[in-house]
């Protein structure tokens, strides 16, 4: 099945629908967030929503979707970024700081697109024929960011002392904490707080290879 390239000016006009709809459903809930207003959010009429989403289920998807393939993308960066030369404990935390910059940089991570993700998830929870299709798309990004993570450490033979699928719900979980405490606290979105702890978790999880002796 051949996919029909969208157009630029398709494409801009999707990505303004799917930026107002990720501004309503911070500040209302997807539930409460009607099309009529992320048309107005976005500057568009009904008709241009109709012509690129189905339905507001649609546009959850595709926002998903969208926001997973920026994930998957950041996180390659940033394992990129990782040098093939053997890291020591001397090198580890400037890598690891570089790579988490990279992937900041990447995703211009905010505070709002976890209260987007949650609402997501709460609106999929309510709504058992959309719960499946939403919990697919976060599954597939997961599983191809865990194989991402598994192949930097094989690179590096380097290993994880627990398996890397549970050191990605881990780092996961910490990062989403670690903002929503942002937003709840109002604490500036500069702050990169979030960057030591998770520095604190791979340094204690991730084991790297013994260094070969030295000859005399």
């Amino acid at each position: 099945m051949t996919t029909t390239p969208v157009s630029t000016r398709r494409q801009q006009t999707r990505d303004r629908l799917l930026a107002a709809a990720a501004e309503l459903f911070a500040e209302r809930s997807v539930q409460a967030a009607s099309v009529e207003e992320i048309c107005e959010r976005a500057g568009f009429t009904r008709g241009a929503f109709y012509s690129n989403f189905e339905s507001k289920d649609e546009l959850c998807l595709a926002l998903l979707e969208a926001r997973g393939q920026q994930f998957l993308e950041g996180t390659r960066r940033a394992l990129a970024a990782i040098p093939d030369s053997v890291l020591t404990e001397h090198t580890l935390a400037e890598v690891i700081a570089k790579a988490l910059a990279v992937f900041d940089a990447s995703l211009a991570l905010d505070t709002r697109w976890m209260l987007v993700r949650n609402e997501l998830r709460l609106y999929a929870y309510r709504n058992p024929e959309l719960r499946e299709v939403l919990s697919a798309a976060e599954r597939k990004v997961f599983s191809l960011a865990v194989e991402a993570i598994a192949s930097a450490l094989q690179r590096q033979n380097a290993r994880s002392l627990i398996p890397v699928d549970q050191l990605m719900v881990i780092l996961d979980a910490y990062y989403e904490r670690s903002r929503m405490n942002d937003a709840l606290t109002g604490r500036p979105e500069v702050d990169a707080e979030w960057r030591s702890g998770i520095e604190r978790i791979l340094r204690a999880l991730v084991v790297l290879p013994e260094p070969e002796p030295t000859r005399d």
